[in-house]
Formats: structure tokens, sequence, C-alpha cells
């Protein structure tokens, strides 16, 4: 009998020694020693026994999943440097920090490692550790035990350090049994699908939807195991495979009919991608054809949505497309583009009649409200009357029809502003435009505001057809429609979601057309670029610190001086005072931005001719549409990236590069805040410090340059201060 046992494995033993007292008495007996050693050399590479352990503790210890203090099952980890099974719940309490009680106990009891670094021990060994020093404590026997017990735990260290390397390959070869047995799992289930004509499909599923993530191919149960059994038994071996396999055959053709519908699915939406590809080829060389752009050109998205591109790709997977399917399109552009012009210009009405109706709510419901100065000319020139009801003044303003509001888009004064590009991070919820100014006046900064938008460059804002938030499968799709490389982002249908009306700046852009001599009721955006005049701004007068009645004004074209009035001053609190920049002092201000621009191409980067500012308005043709296509470049970026990327090194304009017809508002804020200055003969206010008598005339002693002005004003400050960098 105990020849037999000594053919087992320890915790067969274990066990077996746990059924009945004669088994107990036998096993447990010295004799049968040699049984515990046999069955422990049947596993594999095994350490011997520790001298401090007993066979049988020791195969406790290293096969018996149960707790030692509360016997909880399923407890896998062992702390071979305490000798001990314990659960995550038991260790709370049967395990002390390095101190306890006023004994050290660090060299005497063996300790492991816990959380933090933290050395911990078994309470119950340090409880009699301590027991036994307490009785030996002022005896001969003291550091004799002493000695013993660092000699133990030293012992207990070394051996702990050979029994960890063991069970770590012990659990790694248990992995690699485990995995064995998927995989030949695998394998049985692949040649028994094969047999019933789903070979084929099988090589098409790809890694996600692999036939190893399916539970009932992932178990690490062998679907034939032929390791161990005899060859009488062969027929009892195939009866049970085939029983297995029955058991799990209609889940796995059930597996395989779905992934036959999803393989039909990617070869869809393959066939739609390549077909949108060639859609975009029509689109790219109708844009092409018509550079430079002088009215917004539908994107990708825009133009695949248009139902006549729908119907085409969405043909058939058997019908072949080709550019000839497209032909009818192209030679329908025009009027399929001025189609899409009507429906987006439809939108942008829409927006703004929702700014109107808002606007006019909110001023309905304020207390002691004064309407809005602009919007009552506006009613008044249409023979309206304003109804002021109630103590709280709740105004009641007639809404435009489209026609009326068809006429205020194009106006200069009709502002919008773009909510992406607006800065508004680390604001507290949703604010007016007060309440915006009022906020960052408190935290004394600057009012740095998004480029204001006109109509008709802002149908071509870069945020209406583009996205910052990423879909789940960005990496995963080829689809030309939607990706853009670099900067990551997403290609959207024209909207008008981000877009506002903004009516602080509205009333800016208001005061900068009156100065130039214009009416705002009827003077469009348009025209105020080809009048292009020039103003400075006189709240921004930097006072001579030698002569009383002169100083030096900042000048401004008309779309930067929104800008400026919006950044440097309160449009509402402020009135603002402009002068029109005509004859010599135009010329003198010419002058002046020629020198500006010379410095600017010394101190950034080159340009071949000084008088072209360096714009960020530059697009390449050769990328148009692309999932390669970039932001806006300067001039000269734009002939490095032709030159190293596509080869070009003498690009032609509107041939391989092309201004952005958002462009003079662009698409990065690269409009400078001063173009250039004056010097004006003006009265010197009563509260503006005579030269040398200036409280901030110390700090310029000893500067030599030509800057002969001194700096009061609270907004000139700001002006100046490097704080606040204006580029």
């Amino acid at each position: 009998m105990l020849q037999v046992f000594g053919h087992l494995n320890p915790l067969d033993i274990l066990r077996l020694a746990r059924t009945t007292k004669e088994f107990r008495r036998v096993l447990m007996h010295r004799s049968s020693m040699s049984v515990w050693k046999n069955a422990r050399d049947n596993v594999p590479n095994m350490p011997d026994c520790p001298p401090f352990w007993t066979e049988p503790h020791y195969a406790n210890l290293a096969f018996d999943p149960h707790c030692h203090e509360c016997g909880a099952p399923g407890v896998r980890n062992v702390d071979w440097r305490i000798g001990r099974r314990i659960c995550t719940k038991c260790s709370k309490t049967c395990m002390v920090d390095a101190y306890h009680g006023e004994l050290v106990i660090s060299g005497l009891v063996p300790s492991k490692y816990g959380k933090r670094g933290r050395l911990l021990f078994y309470r119950k060994d340090v409880e009699e550790v301590q027991k036994i020093l307490h009785v030996l404590a002022g005896s001969d026997g003291l550091e004799a035990y002493r000695e013993e017990r660092r000699a133990f735990v030293k012992e207990m260290e070394t051996q702990a350090k050979v029994l960890e390397a063991w069970a770590a390959s012990q659990a790694k070869d248990r992995s690699d049994q485990l995995e064995d047995a998927r995989r030949d799992r695998k394998t049985a289930i692949i040649e028994r699908l094969t047999e019933i004509g789903w070979g084929d499909e099988i090589e098409h599923i790809p890694y996600t939807d692999d036939l190893s993530h399916h539970r009932l191919v992932k178990q690490p149960t062998r679907l034939t195991d032929r390791s161990w059994f005899l060859p009488l038994m062969f027929p009892i071996q195939i009866l049970t495979s085939c029983s297995v396999w029955n058991n799990i055959k209609n889940d796995m053709i059930k597996y395989m009919e779905e992934m036959r519908t999803r393989r039909l699915e990617r070869e869809r939406k393959a066939l739609l991608i390549a077909r949108k590809r060639t859609a975009i080829g029509i689109l790219r060389s109708y844009k092409i054809a018509h550079l430079p752009f002088t009215d917004v050109m539908p994107e990708a998205v825009d133009f695949c949505s248009f139902p006549e591109v729908i119907d085409i790709v969405g043909l058939p997977t058997e019908t072949e497309v080709t550019e000839a399917s497209f032909a009818d399109i192209a030679s329908r552009m025009d009027g399929l583009v001025h189609s899409w012009r009507t429906r987006i210009h439809s939108q942008l009405r829409a927006r703004v009649k929702d700014n109107l109706l808002f606007s006019g709510k909110r001023r309905a419901r304020a207390e002691r409200v004064t309407p809005d100065p602009l919007y009552e000319e506006y009613v008044e020139s249409l023979g309206a009357t304003l109804d002021l009801k109630g103590k709280k003044k709740e105004v009641s303003l007639p809404v435009p029809d489209d026609a009326e509001i068809d006429q205020m888009i194009p106006l200069a004064t009709t502002v919008f502003r773009c909510k992406t590009c607006t800065p508004s991070i680390g604001l507290p919820g949703d604010l007016s435009d007060s309440e915006y100014d009022d906020f960052l006046d408190i935290l004394g900064g600057r009012r740095s505001r998004s480029i204001p938008l006109f109509y008709p460059k802002v149908m071509g804002h870069c945020c209406l057809t583009r996205s910052r938030t990423l879909p789940w499968d960005y990496f995963a799709t080829d689809d030309p429609n939607f990706r853009i490389d670099f900067p990551m982002s997403t290609r959207t249908k024209w909207n008008t979601h981000l877009l506002q009306v903004d009516e602080e700046a509205s009333k800016a852009a208001r005061t900068v057309v009156e100065a130039c001599g214009e009416d705002p009721l009827i003077t469009t955006a348009t025209k105020m670029d080809e009048l292009d005049h020039r103003l400075a701004c006189l709240d921004c007068m930097k006072w001579s610190k030698h002569e009383v009645n002169q100083g030096e004004v900042p000048v401004f074209a008309w779309r930067s001086a929104v800008q400026h009035r919006m950044r440097e001053h309160r449009p509402d609190r402020q009135p603002a005072r402009w002068k029109k920049i005509e004859g010599e002092l135009l010329e003198e201000s010419n002058r002046n931005a020629r020198v500006h621009k010379y410095i600017h191409f010394f101190d950034f980067q080159p340009f071949p001719d000084i008088t072209q500012p360096p714009s960020i308005v530059w697009l390449c043709v050769h990328c148009m549409d692309l999932p390669q296509e970039r932001e806006c470049y300067e001039l000269g970026k734009m002939k490095s990236h032709l030159s190293t990327i596509h080869g070009i090194e003498e690009p032609v304009e509107n041939q391989d590069y092309y201004k952005d017809y958002e462009a003079l508002q662009g698409r990065k804020s690269d409009l400078k805040p001063s173009e250039s200055s004056v010097t004006l003969q003006m009265e010197r206010p009563p509260h503006v410090p005579l030269p040398g008598h200036a409280f901030l005339d110390f700090y310029d002693e000893d500067d030599d340059d030509d800057d002969d002005y001194g700096d009061y004003d609270e907004d000139d400050f700001y002006f100046g201060n490097s704080f606040f960098p204006l580029f």
C-alpha cells in the first residue's frame, strides 16, 4: 500500500490522510516518511523540505489552497517568508507592524513586506517570541535564545527565496499548460468547422473577433485528449470528443454566421470608402479649376452628403463605380454648389434670427432694462415703437423677417464670434459679454477674444467644418470624408452651432464705421475692405516726455480696430475715440508700417519681399481635402512644405498653393493689434502729468532709444506690459 501511495502527489496523500483515522494514523507516522518524500519527488523541481518543517506541513503549505486562519478556500498565494497561507480578510488582523508593544522583534520573527514597504509580522509568532523573551528576561539563556531566533529567521529567509523561485516557475508552467490546452481546443474546433465548410470564413476573421476570444473556445480543456488514453480506449475517447463537439456545434455555427455578416459589412464599408475617394477627386478637380476662391466651397463631407453623390456611392456592391460614373455630377457642379451655398446661407440666417430672439428675451427679462440704441434705431427705421410695460420695463421688440436679416448679415456692424476660438478655459459657466469682461477685470487680464468674423468670410471659418473631438474608431477608419491626420481632427458637415452674434463687437464695429465717415446701416464689410481706411485710437495716446501737446497713437485697419477695441478697452463703458488718418498722417503711417515690416522680416520668418506681411493664410493645393491636409502656413513654410513633401522647388500660386478663403480673417490669430503709429498734436488733458513731472519718468532715465513718450493710462499700461503680450 505504501508503495502504491508513493506514486501519488503530495496533495493526494494529504487528502487521503484526512479521510479516515486509519489512513491518518498510518500516513502521519514517522515510518511513512518515505511515502511523503516519494510523492514530493513526483513534483518537478520541488525543493527539499526545509529542516524546520515536517513533510505533511510542507505539503499542506505548498498545495492546500485554504487559509490557515479561517479555512477559506481559494487562497492561491503563499507567504513563504512567514510560512503561512493567509487570506486578505485575515491578514488585516493577524499581521502586525515592525514594532509591537515596547520590545523590538525585527530580527527575531520572520517578516514580509506589506503595502508602502512596511515590514509585517505574524501576530502569533510575535506573541510567542515576546512571551519567551519575557520568561527569559534577566537569565543567561536570553542571549542564546536571541541567537537561535536570528539563525532561524536567516535560514527561513534563505529557504523562502528558493521556494518563491520554485513557486513562480510552477505558476508559469501551469499557465503554459492551460495555454496549450486552449490552443489545442481552438485547433480542434477549427478542424471541425473546416470539415463542415467554414474554413475560408475563418481565414477572414480579424484579430478583434478571433476565435480564441469566444467563451466556448478559450476554456482550458481540450476537446480531445490523446495524451494518456490507452489504445483500447480510443473508441471511448472519440465518442466523448464527438459528444463535447455536438454540445457546442450549434453555438459555433451561429458565431461563424455572425462573422460572415460582419465581413460583408466590412467589405461594403471599404467599397463605399473607395467610392468616396473617387467622388472627392471630382470635388478637388472642380475646386482647383476655380482657384482663387471668390466664394465658400463645400468640404468633402458636404459633397459626399449631396443626394446625387449618395445615390452613386450607394449603388449595389456588384456595380462598378469609376470616375465615369460621376460624369453627370461633374457637369452639374456649378448648380449643385450654388444650391449648397443657398442651404448654408439659410442656416446662417436662422442662427442670426435665433440670436436676435434670445437677445430680445434676455433684455425683456432684465430689470430696469434700457433698449439697445442700435436695435432701437433699427426698430424706428421699421416704423415700430418700443412697448415699455410694468415696473421692470419689459421690452417687446419685433423680430425681423428673412429678407431683413439677409440685409443685416453683410453689414460691417454684424460681427460674429466663434465659441471654439474664444478663450473660455477656467471661466465660470456661460457668461454674457459684460459678465465676461467683468470677470477678466477682476483677474486684471486682457479681454482676449477671438478674431471678429464678418460676412461673407465667416462662411469659410474653419471651425464650422472641423471638430477636435475624435470618434472612437478614428485610428481604425480610413474614411477620407472625416479624417485629418495633423493636427488630429475630424471633418464635419458645415454647421453654425459654434457661431454667435457678438453684440459688444457689433457696437465696437459701429463706432469704427462711423469714424470712417460711412453709414453703419448700409455699409458692408466688403465695402469697408475696399475703402481700407486707417484709424488712430486716441484712447491709447502715449504722451511725449518732451513736448506738451504731442503724443504717439497706434494706427489700425478697420478690422484690427474692432479687435483692438474688444481686446484693450471696455466698449460698454468707454466711448470710443477714433481719428481717421488721411493726407500726410497716412503717409507717415505707411512709412512706419514699412519699418515695422522690415523689423518683422529680420526678427521672424524671412520673406523675399519685405513689404509683404507674413500672413498665415496659405494652403496646399496638392493636400486639399485629403487626410494629410494641414492648417494654414506662412508663405515661407508653405514653399518649404511643397519642396519637402511634394518635390516642387518653384511653386506657382493658385496651382501649387492658394490663399484660404477665410483670409483676411485667417484661421489663426495672425492679425497684429497695431500695424503702425503716427505722431499727433493734441491738447494734453489735465489729468496727464506734464513732461518732467510724470511719476513713471524714472523708469526711462537711462533709455536712449527713440521711445520719447510716457505711459500713464491704465489701458496703455496693459498695451505695453510684457505680461500681456500682443503678438
